[in-house]
């Protein structure tokens, strides 16, 4: 490959990842809209706006980065990453901790999708908490080819539509949004942070713990520096300005929603009769394309072979174990759950930006970064991207 064709973006590339970055982080917290809501809404607009601004400047570096180095180090699990960043002890802390803790978000997520059938149909939440079950457990059995190609395609789908939600929160009510800081002091509305700086760090935190180890591993479908930055920016910028929209959708009709489990929902069955409906399949559907990789990336940190017998045994007993936690109700899972792991993936972030500092000195004395003492994949396996991904042909 010559050297011009090696520093080629592909379209196709950028896409697909973003896709799947997207999928990843728009789960039920967003697309039911109890991140938007108690992350940034509770804040008032001048919060909500600061807040956003520092979640875009982390998820931006975050992804940008470790699909940077993920693409160079080519480790066999994903979950190695943690010790490359954090060193040997803290390293083995989080790579133990947040397949766990992903454990624990796919019960958060399989919570989400009962009560938004039970919400808006009236179902038994366990219909819809099997239902998913179900459905991703057979799609992770799939192994991350099969997961990439599906959940890929339908994230940015599903935020398109959230999207259209948010935005019709905004226009349907736009004095709403000046009138919240009259209306937020008088309602008892769920903040997952003390105040919106603190919101702005933790928010994202969640999302980079859970992204790490998932970027390391969807690195091996990139072919240079220039693409893994493009493919990670543009993931976190889209990601970014759809939970603003929904943010300030809800926002403006802070009075109404503030108390709801699905608020997204609620301003859907305001556009017309049956939008509910839809938009309840669009709920389903976003929270099964952040539920597959978190049991994946669970499942990976005991059997990186994701087609083998054992691999699918664990995910199996996995899934049941989740159906028994997600019995908790869904927004207290969501208000426990993720501000802990916020905080923790600060730790996460502070090794990571350490680390791109020692890199750079080491660099500078003629040190390869990328040789390290980890199970890597071969060159050529690393290197294979989807048959669906094309280049961008130059002139």
């Amino acid at each position: 490959m010559t050297q011009t064709a090696s520093k080629r973006v592909r379209a196709g590339t950028v896409i697909t990842l973003m896709g799947a970055i997207l999928a990843y982080l728009i789960g039920s917290g967003f697309a039911t809209g109890q991140e938007a809501l108690q992350y940034f809404a509770s804040f008032g607009a001048p919060g909500a706006a600061g807040a956003l601004v520092i979640s875009f400047c982390l998820y931006s570096y975050v992804t940008a980065v470790v699909l940077r180095d993920g693409r160079n180090l080519r480790l066999k699990s994903g979950n190695a990453i943690f010790e490359y960043y954090c060193g040997k002890y803290i390293g083995k802390f989080f790579g133990v901790f947040a397949p766990l803790f992903f454990f624990c978000l796919f019960a958060v997520m399989l919570s989400g999708a009962g009560a938004a059938l039970n919400e808006h149909l009236g179902w038994n939440s366990q219909v819809g908490i099997l239902a998913m079950a179900v459905g991703v457990l057979l799609t992770v059995m799939m192994g991350l080819d099969g997961l990439v190609g599906i959940v890929s395609k339908l994230g940015p789908v599903i935020v398109v539509l959230c999207l259209v939600v948010g935005i019709i929160g905004i226009v349907r009510s736009p004095q709403g949004i000046a009138a919240s800081a009259d209306t937020l002091p008088t309602i008892d509305v769920l903040q997952a942070a003390p105040n919106w700086a603190v919101s702005g760090f933790n928010y994202p935190g969640l999302g980079i713990l859970m992204l790490v180890p998932f970027l390391a591993s969807l690195s091996t479908r990139v072919r240079n520096d220039r693409e893994a930055v493009t493919a990670g920016l543009a993931g976190a910028m889209t990601f970014v300005a759809a939970v603003a929209v929904v943010a300030f959708g809800l926002l403006a009709n802070i009075g109404d929603v503030y108390d709801k489990q699905i608020p997204m929902l609620w301003i859907a069955n305001q556009i017309f009769s049956g939008a509910g409906s839809i938009f309840s399949v669009v709920l389903f559907a976003g929270i099964y394309t952040t539920a597959v990789p978190l049991l994946w990336t669970a499942i990976n940190r005991i059997e990186t072979n994701d087609r083998s017998n054992r691999a699918k045994v664990f995910a199996l007993i996995a899934t049941v174990a989740a159906v028994l936690l997600a019995q908790v109700p869904f927004a207290e899972l969501v208000n426990v759950l993720y501000p802990v792991a916020g905080y923790l993936a600060l730790v996460l972030v502070g090794c990571i930006v350490i680390r791109q500092i020692r890199n750079i000195r080491a660099r500078k004395r003629g040190t390869d970064v990328y040789a390290v003492a980890f199970e890597r994949l071969p060159e050529e396996k690393a290197a294979t991207a989807p048959q669906d991904v094309q280049d961008v042909q130059a002139g």
